[in-house]
C-alpha cells in the first residue's frame, strides 16, 4: 500500500473506480475503489478488477458510476487517451449515467481551500462518447470536508491505501480498505459544522 502512494509522488498515475448506492437519479459517488498504479492500461486485468468490484458493489446495493485518474505530471490536466477508453467503457455499462472524476494535480497545493478534481460527464454521439465538463461536485460534508485533505496529508493516512496491484501482489491485502474507511469516517464525524465553529 505505501508503494502506492509513495510512486504517486514521485509522478506515477494512478486510477480508481467510483460506485453509488443503487436507485438515485442523480450520480451521488459514495466509494471509490483504488485500481491501479502502474497496470493501468492492461486491459485484461482490467476487466478482472472490474469484474470483482461489480460483483462487490451489487452485494451492498451499489453500482459502479464512474472512474477517477490522477495523471503523472502535476501539470497534466487534460483526460489523456488511456483514461478516456476506461472511462468510455464503464460509461457504456452504466444504465443511470456515469462520470469521470480528473484529478486536478495543481489543486493538490490548496487542498485545504479548493476541490483537487473536475467532474466530467459522457455526451454520446452515434460511434463515440465525448466527456464534457459539468458543475463543480458537492462535498457530502460541504466546506468542513475540504479539512480531511490537510489532515489526511499530515497523517499519512493515505499511506495505508490498498488498490488492486497491491491486492493482486499480495491477496491477504484487500482493495476495500474497510479499516481505513472507518478511520476516515471516524475523524469526519469528528469535524464541527461551520456553523458551530463560528458560534
Amino acid at each position: 500500500s505505501k508503494q502506492w502512494y509513495q510512486r504517486r509522488v514521485r509522478g506515477k498515475e494512478g486510477d480508481g473506480n467510483l460506485r453509488r448506492k443503487e436507485g438515485n437519479e442523480r450520480v451521488e459517488v459514495v466509494d471509490a475503489v483504488p485500481l491501479f498504479h502502474y497496470n493501468i492500461s492492461l486491459s485484461p486485468m482490467l476487466t478482472v478488477a472490474l469484474t470483482q468490484i461489480e460483483e462487490y458493489a451489487i452485494n451492498r446495493g451499489l453500482r459502479i458510476c464512474g472512474y477517477y485518474h490522477a495523471n503523472e505530471f502535476h501539470s497534466d490536466n487534460d483526460i489523456g487517451f488511456v483514461a478516456a477508453r476506461i472511462a468510455d467503457r464503464i460509461a457504456e455499462n452504466c444504465e443511470e449515467g456515469a462520470c469521470l472524476l480528473l484529478v486536478n494535480n495543481e489543486k493538490l497545493d490548496h487542498i485545504a481551500t479548493e476541490l483537487p478534481f473536475k467532474v466530467f460527464f459522457p455526451v454520446r454521439s452515434t460511434d463515440r462518447i465525448d466527456w464534457k465538463e459539468g458543475e463543480e461536485p458537492i462535498l457530502q460534508y460541504g466546506e468542513r470536508g475540504l479539512t480531511l485533505g490537510p489532515e489526511i496529508m499530515k497523517t499519512q493516512l493515505y499511506q495505508s491505501v490498498v488498490d488492486m496491484d497491491s491486492h493482486y501482489d499480495d491477496v491477504r491485502c484487500h482493495w476495500d480498505n474497510a479499516a481505513l474507511n472507518e478511520v476516515v469516517t471516524l475523524f469526519t464525524e469528528s469535524i464541527p459544522d461551520l456553523e458551530e465553529v463560528e458560534e
